[in-house]
Order: structure tokens, then sequence, then C-alpha cells
């Protein structure tokens, strides 16, 4: 043995055998090997997921649990816990998965097929829902749970009497429940026997007189019965009986909102946020509450509030970020989601509102890029997806956008917003077939807001079926009694019938609920212009501006008479007064253009023209009139890059493309180039003759004759007068050796203003062509 020094320094008594050491060495790998252990470490991540969940953290929570099934994918607790961790963030889709995951490893789990049949009743999987619960009560027949989930599965099936039987049968095993009793008065209520409901109802009150759902649930059915006073007294017992619980103070506000006691309501609302200030649900209702009643500046300055009392609170704080943007506080929000991302700079829904911001900031680029990111991290995010559609379509890409909107309401179909961007689409793209359809998805997703019947009637009047629309239209009525709008349109459908009386009859009406209804008031003045008495119109917009001075759209209103009746100067004054009161209003900026470019004040257009550009600066209606001016005002190369901008936006932009055709072909510019915008141009615009005369030329630069000639041909046809049209016609026959007809075409352009630019060029073409 060699020798060793270091065991040299130690006395006899003290040396270890060998075995001893090599045992400790194995104790040591053992250790090393239990820290490593994937199943030891997948718990650990179990344990602290419990715990973040416990906590409330459960987006922390979300990751732990994901950690684990990373360690082993078929550890069925953990996506359990996941799923029930989705669930507490409403995100339904994931934890239906997680849940269906669960089921397949563990077959037999009767929690999980519970959950997993009541998440199929609630989308409207009900066989699926029922089968599950047979599966249970297959091996558990006295597992009440599962008989009140066949019970509803039956009802939403249409087996009635099946689920009453059932109903039934759970109240039988297990009569002590209140919640057996609850649901077999569900079922009575759905079979029409309001005497059992009630009873059922009673029974689970008696049970349980200290718990929120018996109270709540017969409250709600003596407001549905119309017994106020019982109602009230029940949503009252049952905030008593849970005096630190937000729940039954929501319900009895509810309830004082839908007797329109408002001030009843607020103050129950009030209380709660005083009295639950350290409870998240309770302190932010009274500002849900004027959110959901639209008084948006009352619920942003409560949020406001609110967000310097929570800090931490980032719900409120993005709450508070949403309601800054759709008030257009875009430096005080950007601010504010600026500090949610610093706490948190992998919040979803932070990032979507990033998006949202730049969207509104005129930056539909930088938009794109964070949504994009952002979806492409969270690809089930519903609104991202929704608010990226809407950045694709304000960059000009209308199919993209579409795409991801339909992305949206697959993902959410209760995403109305989506809907509605889908439907906007398709009207703009006069798909009255597909129009219709999203109509219906808009009743049945959100039943009670008229836009998805204003779509449907719409759709039905394009299609012909003005009977259809009405019927849409009566719903409208029957959703807001008091609105203005079911008679506005019905004025607007009694209008295209050609029924003036019924119309003008609907939109008085209409004004009856509302003075001040701007879209009544259009068609009052429309009905004027029809029947050829513009004097009436101004009479009555003089009437409205007389008894509400302050309100811009009324004089933009008559300065859009005042033009049509080529009244130039009062329709300057009407707009000016219309700026004064807004003087970000892009329609009034355009007419005033307009009406300064027809009196020949190009430079004055310009400056409106590129005002409204500032506050819109993808407007192409805008853009394509500042265009104009610029041609009008002898600045090519101005117009040729604003029709350029244009067609960033709108790459089809068919009257963009035919300008800027024109401009390359008379300035040099390449001619296949131009040829392809014209084509373009004409394809989007087949009835006018401009676009035939632009592709026309277009054809002539490129040498073929023939075919520019029919084009040429058109255009004159229908614009007999257009000395261009003439002379580019007079061009093409010479080129086609047609020396008498290309005369007759020059002398014309000469007689109908021998002054003009075309005539001389006209002069110079018939005497090259005479001397050939």
């Amino acid at each position: 043995m060699p020798n060793l020094p270091f065991l040299s320094v130690l006395p006899v008594h003290q040396a270890k055998p060998h075995f001893a050491r090599l045992t400790l060495c194995l104790c040591l790998l053992g250790a090393m090997g239990c820290t490593t252990d994937p199943n030891i470490k997948k718990q650990k991540f179990l344990d602290r997921g419990k715990s973040d969940f416990a906590h409330g953290k459960y987006s922390d929570a979300l990751i732990s649990y994901g950690r684990a099934i990373q360690l082993d994918p078929r550890f069925a607790d953990a996506h359990l816990q996941l799923a029930k961790t989705h669930m507490k963030l409403n995100n339904w889709q994931a934890a239906y998965q997680e849940l269906r995951r669960t089921i397949e490893l563990q077959p037999d789990n009767s929690e999980v097929l519970l959950d997993l049949s009541q998440m199929e009743l609630a989308g409207g999987k009900r066989q699926e829902a029922k089968d599950r619960a047979l599966l249970v009560l297959k091996n558990n027949p006295a597992n009440a749970d599962a008989k009140m989930l066949l019970a509803n599965a039956d009802a939403g099936l249409g087996n009635i009497q099946d689920a009453l039987r059932e109903g039934q049968e759970a109240v039988a095993q297990s009569p002590d429940r209140a919640a057996v009793h609850l649901n077999l008065g569900q079922l009575q209520l759905k079979s029409g026997n309001t005497a059992g409901a009630e009873s059922s109802f009673k029974e689970a009150v008696s049970l349980e007189p200290k718990s929120v759902l018996p109270h709540l649930t017969l409250g709600s059915f003596y407001q549905q019965q119309k017994r106020w006073t019982d109602a009230e007294q029940e949503f009252q017992a049952a905030t008593r009986a849970a005096p630190s619980e937000a729940t039954p103070r929501a319900a009895l506000a509810s309830f004082y909102f839908a007797q329109g006691q408002i001030e009843s309501a607020e103050k129950v609302l009030s209380e709660a946020k005083n009295q639950l200030s350290s409870n998240p649900a309770a302190y932010r209702m009274l500002g849900d509450s004027y959110v959901s009643r639209g008084l948006l500046e009352k619920a942003t300055n409560e949020f406001s509030e609110l967000a310097a009392k929570y800090p931490e609170d980032l719900n409120v704080q993005k709450t508070c970020v949403q309601l800054l943007i759709l008030r257009n506080q875009l430096d005080v929000a950007a601010s504010t989601n600026d500090a949610i991302l610093k706490k948190a700079p992998q919040d979803a829904e932070a990032q979507v509102l990033r998006g949202q911001i730049l969207l509104r900031q005129h930056k539909p680029d930088d938009a794109v890029a964070v949504l994009q990111s952002e979806v492409k991290k969270s690809p089930d995010n519903a609104f991202g997806h929704y608010q990226l559609g809407l950045a694709l379509a304000d960059k000009g890409n209308p199919e993209q956008a579409e795409s991801e909107w339909r992305e949206a309401v697959r993902l959410r179909p209760a995403l109305s917003e989506a809907w509605v961007a889908l439907a906007a689409r398709s009207l703009q793209k006069s798909d009255w077939r597909t129009l219709e359809d999203l109509g219906e998805q808009l009743k049945k997703h959100a039943p009670n807001s008229p836009e998805g019947y204003l779509f449907h009637a719409t759709a039905r009047v394009r299609q012909g079926d003005a009977t259809g629309a009405e019927a849409d239209l009566i719903h409208i009525q029957q959703l807001a009694p008091q609105s203005p709008l079911y008679y506005t349109k019905m004025g607007e459908l009694r209008q295209s019938q050609g029924r003036t009386a019924d119309a003008d009859s609907f939109f008085h009406q209409a004004l009856a609920r509302d003075p001040n209804s701007l879209e009544a008031i259009k068609g009052l003045v429309q009905m004027d212009i029809d029947k050829k008495k513009p004097e009436d119109a101004a009479k009555l917009l003089q009437q409205k501006i007389d008894q509400s001075p302050s309100v811009a759209a009324l004089h933009l209103m008559q300065a859009d008479l005042f033009a049509r009746n080529k009244q130039f100067d009062n329709a300057t004054k009407s707009l000016n007064r219309a700026l004064e009161l807004d003087n970000k209003s892009v329609p009034a900026l355009y007419l005033l253009g307009q009406v300064q470019a027809a009196t020949g004040q190009n430079d004055q257009a310009i400056t409106s023209y590129l005002r409204g550009v500032e506050l819109a600066p993808r407007d192409t209606s805008l853009l394509l009139a500042l265009g104009a001016s610029y041609e009008a005002q002898g600045n090519w190369q101005q117009a040729q890059a604003t029709y350029q901008k244009v067609l960033t936006i709108q790459p089809d932009n068919a009257p963009a493309s035919n300008n800027l055709a024109y401009i390359l072909l008379d300035h040099d510019g390449s001619p296949n180039v131009a040829l392809t915008l014209a084509q373009t141009g004409r394809k989007g615009l087949p009835n006018l003759p401009n676009s035939a005369d632009t592709l026309g030329w277009a054809y002539y630069k490129d040498g073929a004759y023939s075919v520019a000639m029919p084009l040429f041909e058109e255009a004159v046809k229908k614009v007999p007068g257009n000395q261009t049209y003439r002379y580019h016609l007079g061009l093409t026959y010479t080129k086609l050796n047609d020396p008498t007809r290309a005369k007759t075409e020059f002398e014309k352009v000469i007689s109908l203003d021998a002054n003009s630019t075309v005539a001389e060029k006209a002069r110079r073409a018939l005497k090259e062509a005479s001397g050939s």
C-alpha cells in the first residue's frame, strides 16, 4: 500500500475502515439522487402550486402545475389542479381540455366526470353531459350530484318529464340538502309548475336559512313573478345571511336597478365598497355598474380612485386603463399601463392594452407587432385576436383582420365586439347573406343587445325581405322601448319603400323620445330633399340649432345642406361654427375642404385636409381629396405621394390607383406600373368614364391602340363634353390610320372650349393629321 501522508496525522484510534467512507459516499449519492428524483420534484411543484392557489396567486399556480406536468405528462393530479386554476381564471376552454386529459388518466374519477359533465352542459353539449352523469351513476347510483346533472341534461334535451323524475329522485336521495331542492325547483319552473317551484325554493331556505343561494334563488323567483316586496325581502335576507360577501349585495342592487331605484342601488354598492374594503369583488361593484350603464365618465373617475387606493390590484388598474382608452385619454392610459407592465411584464391583458393604445395613437405598425407577439405567446387570447384584427384592418389588411376576428369568436363565442367587427366587414363588402348569418350569431350570443337585430334587419332589407326586417326592428323596440332606434330605423325602412307618410310619422316618434336624435333629424332632412323642398329641410335644421346651439353635428348637417344647394358662403359659416364646437371633427374638416375646393380655394382646401389627416392619418377619403387638391394646384409630386400613401393603406383602392396611374402616364412614370394601376382602378370603378379613359390612356402609351379605342369611345359616349376624352380618342384614331374620325374629334375638342390647353393640343394634332 502506498504511503498516505494525510492519514499519518490521525491517531490510531480515530482511523476509520474503508467501508465507512464508502457508506458515506453512497449516502451522499443517495441524497443527491433524492433531489433529482422526478417524482419528488413533480410533487414539490404540485405542492407549490396548491399553496399559490390557496393564496390567490393563480398565475403562479399555473406555472408550478405546468412544471410538474413537464416532468410527468401523465401526472393526473397536476392536470386536475391545472383545470381548477383555469376555472378560477375563467379560462374555460383550457380547463375543459385539462379535465379531459385527467379523465383519460383516471377514467373512474367521479369528481372529474362531474366537473366535465357540468362544463359540457354549460357549453350546450347536453348529450355528452348526460353520458358522463350516467357513467358516474353506474358506479354510484346514490350520487345526488350526478342525478342532478342527469336531470338538467335531460331538461336541456327536451326530456322534461324524465328530468322532473330524476330531480325528485335526487331529493329522495339527499332530502336534507338545499341544493337538490333548488335544482328541482328550477326544473318545476321550466315545466310551468310555479307553485311546485316556490315550494321547493322555500324548502331549500328552511333547510339552510343562513345560506345565500336559497334566498337569492327564491328572491329571483319572486322578481320573475313580479312579487316585488317578497323579492326585496329575500335579497335583503341573503345580505344579512352573508354580510361579508359581495354576491348578495350585488343581487340586491341589481333588483333596485331593475325597479328604477337608482339611488337605492348605488347606496347598496357604495356600502359594499366601504364595508368590504378588502374584497376586490365588492369594492369594484359600483364602478362596474357605471360601466354596464354606459356612464363612462363616472366609471373612469371611480376606477381612477380605486387604482390610487389599491395600487397592487392589477385588475382594477387594467380596467382603469381600458376606460381611459375609451375616453381617449391616451397619455394617462399609457403611463398607467406602463406601470402595470413594470410590475408584471408578461401580463397578457396589459400587453393587449398596450396594443390598443398604440392603435389609438395612430401607430398601427407598432400595434400589430405588439399584438402579434402576444397572441403568439397566448394563442387562446380571444380579445388579443380581436384587437389584432382591428390593427390589421387599420393597416389596410381586411382579409387578415377578418381571419383574426373569426379566431376570436371561435375561442370566445360570447365576444360580441368581434361579431360586430365581422358584421361591419360584411356590410362593407355588401355580403348580405353572411351579414344575415352574423346577425343571427350576435342575437344568439348577445340577446339583449340591439346590434344583432339591426345587422340582421339590414341584411333582410338588402335581400328584399322587408317583412323580416320589420320583425327584427320590432324586437329592438321590445329590448329598448324608450330608445328612438326602432323608430329611426323603421322610418328609414318606410322611406326606402316609398311610404313617405309612414316614414315621416316614425321619424317624428323618434324625436318625441329623443328631441336630439341626429338619425331622426337626418331622416326628415333627407325626406325634404327627396321631395325637392330644401327650404323645409333648412327650416327644420335651424329650429333644431336654435334649440341646441352647442351640438356640432347639427351645424355640420346644416353645412352639408348648404353645400348641396351651392350656398358655399353659408356652408363655410356653418362649418366654422361646427369646428368651434368640435375642433377635432374630421367630417367637418373634410366638408370644409370640399367647399373650399369647389370655390377654387385649393390652398385653403389643402390646409383643411391636412388638419383632418393629422387627426385621422389613415382616412383614405381625406387623403384622396387631398391628392385631388394637389393635382388641381399643379403639384403632381405631392399628389403622387398622397395617392401612394392611400395604396399603402388600401392596396386595391380604385380611385387612388386610377389617379396615380394617370399621373405616372403624364409624367414619364413606368408604363407597366401605370397599366397595372389603371386596371385596378377600372376593376373597382367599372362604370366610371374617368377609369375607362385612364385605362385607355395606359394602353395607348403601351402601343395597344386597338384595345384603347373602345375605352375612349365609352368615355366619350358617357361624357360627350369632356375635351380630354375626345382628344385621347382623336389621337387613337390617328394611330389607327383613321384621319377622318380623328379630325372630327379634334375639331369637337376645339369647339367645346377654344381657349383651353387641351384645345391647343388638339390644334397641333389636327395640323399633324392634316399634314399626313
